[in-house]
């Protein structure tokens, strides 16, 4: 998964916020009131969050992408930062950790309840008592807006992507075309596949309560990357 995605990721992310991302992060986790300064990153990409986070805390990070992480090891090999390639449905580090974080709605890669539920057990498990666990989710009203007549177009410089999107059988599916401008100035043409699901308040909620954590809070962000609900979850 993200093959081709994670050779174009810091590219297509180069205007994000991250330090907005961190504060957030930051006030979330004083709110949730940890034992400890431990912490894993659940779909971590390219590291660019944990760059950040370890400063403050003990980090791991985990992601699908053999590709995204070894692009992560090069960014943090001079921090005390384990990588761990896994599944966030049913994962297990070895570890346990008092603070967990899943964004970018990672969380809306889960395509199925049963799924969705078997993801808060693994947290679950890998929490330690009083440990928290943070994650964003999109709904189907922004994902409607990102893609107007089932279309995303983002044209720079020296990438170009386009994203064609369809509903079937409640799962979003996402055809990706990228082109990337190139050292000879002309353009490479790569092709991926992605698929989404959009989880209502009330499903997860049941998924959290069946799961044993607590839901401390739901907070609305709009600031950062489009409006998304920030779900605070405790053990």
């Amino acid at each position: 998964m993200y093959k081709i995605f994670s050779k174009l990721y810091d590219k297509f992310m180069k205007y994000s916020d991250y330090g907005a991302w961190e504060n957030q992060m930051e006030e979330l986790i004083k709110e949730g009131k940890p034992n400890g300064n431990t912490l894993l990153d659940i779909g971590c990409g390219t590291g660019e969050l944990l760059l950040r986070m370890a400063k403050n805390y003990k980090c791991d990070g985990m992601d699908l992408s053999e590709d995204m992480l070894k692009i992560a090891f090069k960014k943090l090999k001079h921090r005390e930062v384990g990588l761990f390639l896994g599944n966030m449905i049913d994962f297990d580090t070895g570890k346990t950790y008092d603070i967990m974080v899943s964004l970018f709605d990672t969380v809306n890669h889960i395509l199925t309840l049963d799924e969705l539920e078997c993801h808060f057990k693994s947290v679950y498990k890998s929490l330690n008592p009083n440990g928290i666990y943070i994650f964003d989710v999109v709904d189907r009203k922004f994902m409607n807006e990102m893609f107007p007549n089932d279309l995303f177009v983002d044209n720079r410089k020296d990438l170009t992507c386009i994203w064609e999107h369809e509903i079937d059988g409640g799962i979003d599916y996402i055809d990706a075309t990228y082109f990337l401008k190139n050292s000879r100035g002309s353009w490479d043409k790569f092709t991926e596949s992605y698929t989404k699901k959009i989880f209502t308040e009330d499903e997860i909620k049941k998924s959290v309560l069946n799961a044993n954590l607590k839901l401390i809070k739901i907070l609305i962000n709009d600031k950062i990357a489009g409006k998304r609900n920030i779900y605070l979850l405790k053990k």
